[in-house]
């Protein structure tokens, strides 16, 4: 590609950049319909356990014998907590997106020069499931409060960080040649089998680590490749979204603190600290996601 016809490439409208120009309807229906699916079931599951005590033989998190958030909890309801449950929705939506869209990519099928996510459509397969992983999970764990709720949650938050970490890496080696030959093969498989291995350890063994410090290693990785990705020569990114992720994490990890210290919101309110964090740590991972996506590449 010539630095005239990429020029060109990259005054594209946003969607085109973003290759999420002229989707088909089913891409929709994937995103709208297994979302709304999950939510028909979640509404019938909370109306008949509204007033029943179904976790009281579960082993109970720490969160329920000492609240950390600011939202009433009730004891013997099917949802313990409402909307630090409910908010976990959007979480859902975006993993169902993500799928149908690393569908509509495999029909595509990107050459490597429109980014490295189109080109490995199974990585964008894979943050869907992490997405939908991480609704479920911390939904699980909202509405229970239980020993092994907690493990869903963050084994999920694992998830997406490994997806987004794999996600830096291909962007900055999509390719490359076996040790003493000639062959060159594409890191997606690799990084794929990475994604899912990582995510059943650190689910099964989630007691065994500090979340805090295994994601600020992961989150340091992530910064450090997605940061050379940007530098490297040949290849184009659009950093404002990146910076709105980042800036997205900022605000909601405030609005956590503030909730954790009672000083956000009522017991009752709708708008719960936390609940509002889910909200913006999906709007982290959508920025992210769109600025991998955003990537543009000269033919080499």
């Amino acid at each position: 590609m010539s630095r005239k016809s990429l020029a060109k490439q990259l005054a594209l409208p946003l969607t085109k950049r973003l290759k999420l120009d002229s989707l088909p309807a089913w891409v929709h229906g994937i995103g709208l319909g297994g979302t709304g699916i999950v939510l028909l079931i979640a509404v019938a599951i909370f109306w008949w356990g509204k007033d029943v005590p179904v976790w009281t033989d579960w082993k109970p998190a720490a969160e329920f014998l000492d609240p950390e958030y600011g939202e009433r909890i009730y004891s013997d309801s099917v949802f313990r907590t409402r909307m630090n449950t409910w908010s976990n929705i959007v979480y859902i939506l975006f993993g169902f997106y993500a799928l149908a869209l690393g569908i509509y990519d495999w029909k595509r099928k990107w050459p490597l020069r429109r980014g490295y996510l189109t080109f490995a459509p199974v990585q964008t397969l894979l943050f869907g499931l992490t997405g939908i992983y991480l609704g479920l999970g911390s939904g699980f764990f909202h509405a229970s409060l239980t020993h092994y709720g907690q493990q869903c949650d963050v084994g999920a938050m694992y998830a997406t960080l490994i997806a987004l970490v794999s996600f830096a890496f291909g962007s900055w080696l999509p390719k490359m040649r076996i040790p003493k030959t000639n062959q060159i093969l594409s890191t997606w498989p690799l990084l794929s089998l990475g994604i899912i291995l990582g995510s059943v350890y650190f689910t099964y063994y989630k007691w065994e680590y500090s979340f805090t410090e295994i994601s600020g290693y992961l989150s340091g990785i992530l910064f450090l490749f997605a940061g050379v990705s940007a530098i490297t020569p040949g290849k184009h990114l659009q950093f404002r979204w990146f910076l709105g992720g980042v800036v997205a994490l900022v605000l909601g990890s405030r609005i956590r603190d503030l909730d954790i210290a009672d000083q956000f919101t009522g017991p009752d309110s709708i708008f719960q600290g936390h609940a509002i964090w889910h909200v913006l740590t999906c709007v982290m991972y959508v920025c992210l996601f769109f600025y991998f996506r955003s990537e543009e590449r000269e033919k080499r």
